[in-house]
C-alpha cells in the first residue's frame, strides 16, 4: 500500500501543475503567424484603394507582382532559416524574423514609389517565410505531449485570424491606416517576445542542461520534476546529431515524397490563395447585393471558425477521407463560380447574387478542414524522425512555390481566358486531385510510422539499402 501510493506520488509530481505558461508562450509566438495572415490578405483589402490613388495608381500585373512577392520572398529563406534556429536559437530568431515583420508595414504604408511596396512585401515575404518554419519549431518544442497538438493548430488558426483581421481593415478605406493597424501584431510580439523563454530542446542541444531545466520548470510548473523530459530531450538530440538528414536522403522516401508533395500541388493549384488574395475584387466582379468588404469579412470569419473546428474533425475522422470529401467540395465551388461568372454577362443573375459568397464560403471551410491543415499533418506521419526536418523544408518551398506561380499568374489567366474559365481550371485540377487522394494517399489515421512504410515499401525504411551498400 506504501509502495503504491509512494508511485502515485511521484507519478503526481512528474505532472505539470500549469499549463499556462505554455499557451502564453505559443500565443505570444503565434503572433508571427497572424502577421503572416495579413501580409497574405492585405492585397485584397489595398489594391483597390491604390486604383483610386492617381499618384500611386497600380495596374493588373504590377497587382499580380505586389501580391505574389510575399510567397517568393518566403522560397529562399525555407532551408536557412532552420539552419539559423538551430545555431542562435529559436527565441532569438523569431524575434529577429519580427523585426521586418513589423517594419515592412511602414515601408508599405508610406511608400512614394511602387519600388518600395515591390521591396517591402519581398523582404515581408522572406520574414513570413521563416515564421513558418521556426515558429511551429518553438511551439512543438515548449509543449508538452498531452498538448502538442491542440497547441500545434494554434499556428494555423493565428493565420486565419490574420487574414479576418486584414479583410476587417477596409472599412476604413485608408491605406496608411490600414498598413499601422497591421503592423500592431508584430508590435506586440516584439514587446512581449523577449519575457518568454528559450526552447528546452534547444537548450539541451547546446549543453546548456540547467537552464533547460529551469525553463522546463517554467513551462511545465514549479513542482515538475524535470529529470525524466530532460533525459529524454537528450537522447532526442544525441540521436538527431548522429542520424541528421539532409534533403538529399529524401531519395529513400520517393513514395512518401510523392504523396506529400502531390498533396501540396493539389492544396495550391485548387485556386485557394487566388481567392485570399484577389476576395474582394472577385466579390465587386461579381456584383453581389452584400458589399465586396462585408462578404470578405463573413468569409474570414467563417474560415477562422472552421479552422477551429478542423481540430476536432481530423483526430475524429480519417485523413483520406477528410482529403477526398475536401477536395471533392473544391472542385464543386470552384465550378459552381464559373457559372456564374459564365452566366453574368448574357443573363440577369440579381435573385441568385448570393451565389459567390456561399461559394467561396463552402471552399474556405472545407479547405480548412481537409485540405488546408492535413498536407502538412501528414509529413509528420509519413517520415520518421531523422528526416521530418529535410522533408517539412521540402514541402514548405514546394508550397511557397506554387502559392508564387498560383498568384502571379492568376491575373495572366483572367486576362487570357476569362474568370468564368480560370475558375473551370481549377475545378478541374481539384477533380483530378480526387483521383490522386482515392488512389495514392494512405489512411495514416491511428497508425504508426512504421505500419506506414510497410504499406508504402513492403518494408520499415530503416532496412531498406543505402546507396553506399555493396548490393546498390
Amino acid at each position: 500500500m506504501t509502495l503504491v501510493s509512494q508511485s502515485n506520488e511521484e507519478s503526481t509530481c512528474e505532472r505539470p501543475t500549469s499549463k499556462y505558461a505554455q499557451y502564453t508562450g505559443v500565443l505570444a509566438a503565434t503572433l508571427a503567424a497572424f502577421s503572416i495572415g495579413t501580409y497574405l490578405s492585405w492585397t485584397s483589402s489595398a489594391l483597390p484603394l491604390y486604383n483610386k490613388n492617381d499618384t500611386l495608381s497600380v495596374s493588373d500585373q504590377e497587382g499580380s507582382w505586389i501580391s505574389s512577392l510575399v510567397p517568393l520572398g518566403a522560397i529562399p529563406i525555407t532551408i536557412p532559416a532552420g539552419m539559423l534556429a538551430d545555431k542562435f536559437g529559436r527565441k532569438r530568431t523569431i524575434w529577429a524574423i519580427t523585426v521586418p515583420l513589423f517594419l515592412c508595414w511602414y515601408i508599405i504604408a508610406f511608400a512614394q514609389s511602387k519600388i518600395w511596396i515591390f521591396l517591402g512585401r519581398f523582404v515581408a515575404g522572406a520574414a513570413c517565410g521563416a515564421a513558418s518554419v521556426v515558429v511551429p519549431m518553438f511551439t512543438s518544442e515548449i509543449a508538452e505531449q498531452s498538448i502538442r497538438g491542440l497547441l500545434g493548430t494554434i499556428f494555423q488558426l493565428q493565420i486565419t485570424a490574420g487574414i479576418l483581421f486584414a479583410y476587417a481593415t477596409a472599412f476604413t478605406d485608408n491605406l496608411h491606416v490600414i498598413a499601422i493597424l497591421c503592423s500592431v501584431a508584430p508590435a506586440l510580439l516584439l514587446i512581449s517576445f523577449p519575457f518568454v523563454p528559450e526552447s528546452p530542446a534547444w537548450l539541451v542541444m547546446q549543453g546548456r542542461k540547467n537552464e533547460a531545466n529551469d525553463v522546463l520548470k517554467h513551462f511545465r510548473g514549479a513542482h515538475y520534476r524535470t529529470e525524466t523530459e530532460l533525459t529524454r530531450l537528450e537522447l532526442q538530440a544525441s540521436e538527431m546529431r548522429e542520424a541528421k538528414a539532409s534533403i538529399f536522403d529524401l531519395r529513400k522516401y520517393q513514395k512518401a515524397i510523392c504523396i506529400t508533395l502531390g498533396l501540396m500541388i493539389f492544396q495550391q493549384l485548387s485556386g485557394v490563395n487566388t481567392l485570399i488574395f484577389y476576395a474582394k475584387k472577385i466579390f465587386d466582379d461579381a456584383g453581389s447585393t452584400l458589399s465586396s468588404s462585408t462578404s470578405s469579412v463573413i468569409v474570414g470569419a467563417v474560415q477562422v471558425v472552421a479552422t477551429y473546428c478542423s481540430t476536432i474533425l481530423i483526430e475524429r475522422a480519417g485523413r483520406k477521407l477528410l482529403l477526398f470529401i475536401s477536395v471533392s467540395v473544391m472542385a464543386t465551388c470552384m465550378f459552381t463560380l464559373s457559372g456564374y461568372f459564365h452566366f453574368q454577362n448574357s443573363h440577369d443573375l440579381s435573385s441568385v447574387s448570393w451565389i459567390p459568397l456561399l461559394s467561396f464560403a463552402v471552399f474556405i471551410v472545407i479547405f480548412s478542414i481537409g485540405f488546408g491543415p492535413i498536407p502538412w499533418l501528414m509529413v509528420g506521419e509519413l517520415f520518421t524522425n531523422n528526416v521530418k526536418s529535410a522533408a517539412s523544408a521540402a514541402t514548405a518551398i514546394c508550397n511557397w512555390t506554387l502559392a508564387f506561380l498560383v498568384t502571379k499568374c492568376f491575373q495572366d489567366m483572367v486576362d487570357l481566358m476569362g474568370i468564368s474559365s480560370s475558375f473551370a481550371t481549377f475545378g478541374v485540377i481539384s477533380l483530378i486531385g480526387t483521383v490522386f487522394v482515392s488512389t495514392v494517399v494512405p489512411e495514416t489515421k491511428g497508425r504508426s510510422v512504421e505500419e506506414i512504410q510497410i504499406e508504402l515499401y513492403g518494408t520499415q525504411i530503416s532496412s531498406i539499402p543505402r546507396e553506399t551498400d555493396p548490393e546498390v
